[in-house]
């Protein structure tokens, strides 16, 4: 089985508050480029494509599978720690519980330590910075490169239109922000196609979530 997610957060039967769903949303710039770099590495895994670690007052000793394909492992968690945690040090913070969580998880599975550390280094040599170019097309007709960059930030997603004639940048726009999460923003883009003299980005519907006007 291909192991293309990780997630981070608390126990939300446990932790029932709005900090505990910050926490969620917080944790997936890190744990979205993990995934990102497993993927590219095409990580098998033995019964399961995700790994949730999860944060309690009291963690179990072992990790376990669940019906939906999911290894679940707990770490201890102090929801006042947390919360006294300085907003430029919350990386650090989400990547000790994440590195806690696979290394246990590890201990009960075979799992690619070295590369899950891999990811981590890369992510922190990147300045905690997500980012990534979602779709890139020629229009030869109009003479133009167009791109759609990502970036999954602490608290939000961010889209981002370029667009370049030759050397030159034509355009370049932020055209979609929400909450850092894909159940969120996936499904808000996907391609881009060129309708006369009107560049479209559309959703994975067909419909457009921007258009834009070319000279």
């Amino acid at each position: 089985m291909r192991l293309t997610g990780i997630f981070l957060y608390p126990d939300l039967v446990e932790f029932r508050s709005e900090a505990a769903i910050a926490f969620r949303f917080q944790t997936r710039f890190i744990c979205h480029y993990v995934q990102r770099y497993l993927a590219a590495g095409k990580v098998q895994a033995d019964g399961f494509k995700k790994i949730c670690v999860v944060c309690r007052r009291r963690a179990a000793v072992s990790s376990f599978k669940n019906s939906s394909h999911a290894l679940t492992v707990e770490v201890p968690f102090d929801m006042a720690e947390y919360e006294s945690t300085a907003r430029d040090a919350l990386p650090e913070y989400f990547i000790a519980l994440l590195e806690t969580g696979l290394a246990k998880a590890g201990r009960d599975q075979d799992l690619p330590a070295g590369l899950f550390m891999e990811a981590i280094e890369s992510f922190r040599a990147l300045g905690y910075r997500n980012q990534w170019v979602h779709s890139a097309k020629t229009f030869r007709s109009h003479g133009l490169e167009c791109r759609l960059l990502c970036e999954l930030a602490l608290s939000s997603f961010h889209l981002r239109l370029e667009v370049e004639r030759g050397d030159e940048l034509v355009f370049s726009q932020e055209i979609l922000r929400t909450l850092p999460d894909e159940v969120v923003y996936a499904h808000r883009f996907k391609d881009l196609s060129l309708e006369g003299e009107t560049l479209l980005v559309k959703d994975k519907f067909g419909r457009s979530l921007f258009a834009l006007n070319l000279p």
